[in-house]
Parts: structure tokens; sequence; C-alpha cells
């Protein structure tokens, strides 16, 4: 096949199937269930995060 038609059919392929990949991330909300799994890895990291104390705000 000659490369100026290979390339864009390719483009196109790679194109279609990343629409449809996201099209399966958003119908079956797997974001969601990846960051529920995650959240609590992460959570353990930023729990010993140290912090200042919160001074309350002054006014005038």
């Amino acid at each position: 096949m000659n490369k100026m038609i290979k390339i864009p059919v390719t483009a196109a392929c790679v194109g279609a199937g990343l629409f449809a990949a996201s099209l399966l991330i958003y119908f079956f909300n797997l974001d969601m269930k990846l960051m529920a799994l995650a959240e609590p890895i992460v959570a353990k990291w930023y729990d010993r995060i140290e912090r200042r104390p919160m001074e309350p705000p002054h006014c005038g």
C-alpha cells in the first residue's frame, strides 16, 4: 500500500480506537471505579503530610 494512503488510514484507525475506548470508559464509569480503588492508597500518603494549624481570620 502506498505511504500516502497508509499513514492517514493508520491515523484514522488509531483515532477511532481511542474514541471507542473513551466511550467505553465513559459508559461504564471506569474512571471513578479506578479512583475508588486508588483513594485509600492516596489517602494514606495525604494524611501523613504535615500541616500548619489554621489561624482565625483577622477582622479589621
